[in-house]
């Protein structure tokens, strides 16, 4: 499963690659969402679902 560096959540469907410049070749490929809007909707979901939301909705 890949995770998005930006904001740390899963990725589902396609990823954007970044594979940063190193001249040892020791740093892995980075993944981000494709677009600004499937970060936003990935924090959105996550929040929406977290049990403290929820519990936070309800008082």
């Amino acid at each position: 499963m890949k995770r998005c560096q930006s904001c740390g959540y899963p990725i589902v469907g396609e990823a954007r690659e970044v594979t940063p410049h190193s001249d040892s070749a020791a740093r892995s490929t980075l993944y981000l969402h494709k677009t600004a809007d499937e970060c936003t909707a990935a924090k959105k979901q996550r929040l929406a679902s977290s049990p403290l939301q929820r519990a936070l909705r309800r008082s």
